[in-house]
């Protein structure tokens, strides 16, 4: 069968679909559309025809994008979906099965995984969606689509049936990820390494998952919350190194490869068998990871002989009772180690930083830019929390009445970009984004920090140049950008109590649920 794979437009935005907060970034940050890309290569690999259209990437509307579809003839089109960007989504399933009556319409993605029903209720152009990890899902849906035979045994599937939208079983999570065909030759045969973009890397880049799930139980993390689960499943470090020497060997223009598991170095022994292949194998491209702060000095060590450039870190906040709360599993003294072993090591350091967790106010607030300032990472974000319907963090936020709104639209700024959702016991959603906006100033604009950076590009040219660049973008947010429209406070909130500053159980996401309900029937 013919299967057309689509990361549909957003207005004409460069709205990075795939990264685990969807939306415009200041940096202008563009992920690439990997999970369609692995989805691709698995259907390819089975004898499928296929086509992968990035449409944000490559500035592609909607009629363009019709027109692609057109020519190609899809039998079968997976179209990608984003919790900001659903109704925008469903919309455009609904313009394409006008213009491509025959085909039928997948929508994927982690949205649509916890919100199966709500999808199939409002888009009646829409004929399936799939629920949690869909590469074999919908391989196997476009099997039995082109024999002319039933789909209701294909697992992870959900549809139209007489009585409403109903679906299949839960679709057993990928363990042998070994069997999964690369995901950059995928890139090289449909996509355009230059028109994305991670500014914390060197460019072009491209961008592998070597594994899947995350051990970390962190409640607001939508990919293991909702998708992939806390075990961590991985490709074997051979795998790796070998598509790794293919990018440098069939991909020249690429300068950095970016791994973006969820915490890449959660095996400290695969990590380090990785690193000693790299050197083996004679891979000299710089490398991209993101790591917990729990990872040992020897591990690291190991990482940056290979050629770890940098990492991106989840911090995410300075006060200790809220790391209990948000349960990431890490201590302050743990933050500060790794910080030393890093800095000791010369790998840089990206820090993560989030507000808006249970029992935040305005001290938890400053502790956190007092951490980060501490900390002084080569570079840092500041968010709000973002509840993506299927984690604990939404379930707490949507039974505590602490969303700002439940129109998902709404979760976008007039420019595309992350507006909080959350309204607190004594911190509105707009509290929220203006320390967000004034962390982020206060971090970047220090005399000492400015000083560091200038050092660092006459000592190291192409970092400065990947600064410099990644600085320019942000200059260019903070002078063009539309500023968002406060969100509506709402009436009748909790005040701040003892209650809100304690520890705090928080609600499980929907793997979670998934793996228990699997043990009980066990």
């Amino acid at each position: 069968m013919r299967i057309a794979f689509i990361n549909p437009p957003l207005n004409d935005w460069h709205f990075s679909r795939s990264q685990r907060s969807p939306g415009v970034i200041k940096s202008g940050t563009m992920y690439y559309p990997y999970w369609l890309a692995y989805a691709t290569g698995l259907a390819m690999e089975r004898g499928h025809e296929c086509l992968l259209v990035d449409c944000p990437a490559d500035g592609i509307d909607r009629e363009a994008a019709i027109a692609k579809l057109r020519d190609f003839g899809p039998g079968l089109v997976v179209v990608e979906t984003s919790t900001p960007s659903i109704a925008h989504d469903l919309e455009t399933v609904e313009l394409l099965k006008a213009a491509l009556p025959k085909a039928k319409f997948c929508c994927s993605g982690t949205h649509v995984t916890s919100e199966w029903k709500a999808a199939l209720d409002e888009c009646e152009a829409l004929d399936f969606v799939t629920v949690g990890e869909y590469d074999y899902t919908i391989s196997e849906l476009a099997e039995a689509l082109d024999k002319g035979e039933g789909t209701e045994d294909v697992l992870g599937l959900a549809w139209r049936g007489g009585n409403g939208p109903q679906r299949s079983g839960e679709r057993p999570l990928i363990t042998d990820m070994d069997a999964l065909p690369w995901a950059a030759p995928v890139y090289k045969k449909f996509l355009n390494p230059r028109n994305y973009l991670f500014t914390i890397a060197n460019s072009p880049m491209v961008m592998l998952i070597s594994g899947r799930g995350c051990r970390a139980r962190c409640f607001y993390c939508v990919y293991p919350q909702v998708m992939h689960g806390h075990d961590y499943r991985t490709r074997s470090p051979a795998d790796v190194v070998a598509e790794m020497k293919w990018i440098q060997e069939n991909m020249p223009e690429v300068k950095e490869i970016v791994f973006e598991d969820d915490t890449f170095t959660s095996d400290r022994a695969r990590a380090q068998e990785i690193a000693h292949l790299v050197k083996q194998e004679g891979v000299t491209l710089p490398f991209f990871a993101n790591i917990r702060v729990n990872v040992d000095h020897d591990t690291l060590a190991a990482l940056k002989d290979a050629g770890l450039r940098q990492c991106a870190t989840g911090f995410e906040s300075g006060d200790a009772t809220l790391l209990v709360n948000m349960r990431k599993g890490q201590t302050l003294e743990k933050q500060q180690e790794f910080m030393e072993n890093c800095r000791k090591l010369g790998i840089l350091v990206h820090g993560c930083f989030m507000v808006g967790f249970p029992g935040e106010t305005r001290e938890t607030l400053q502790k956190t830019l007092n951490l980060a300032i501490d900390l002084d990472p080569d570079s840092a974000q500041f968010y709000p929390v973002m509840p993506y319907p299927g984690t604990g963090a939404y379930q707490w936020a949507e039974e505590n009445g602490f969303l700002a709104t439940t129109d998902f639209a709404e979760w976008l700024n007039p420019d595309g970009g992350h507006r909080c959702v959350l309204n607190l016991p004594g911190l509105t959603a707009k509290d929220l984004e203006d320390f967000c906006e004034h962390a982020v100033r206060r971090f970047h604009f220090r005399p000492r920090y400015m000083l560091r950076k200038a050092v660092q590009a006459v000592t190291d040219p192409q970092e400065g140049v990947r600064s410099v660049n990644a600085f320019k973008n942000f200059l260019l947010s903070l002078v063009n950008g539309e500023k968002a429209q406060p969100a509506p406070v709402l009436a009748g909130k909790a005040i701040v109590d003892e209650a809100w500053g304690a520890r705090t159980k928080v609600p499980k996401g929907r793997m979670e649920h998934v793996a228990q309900s699997e043990k009980e029937a066990a």
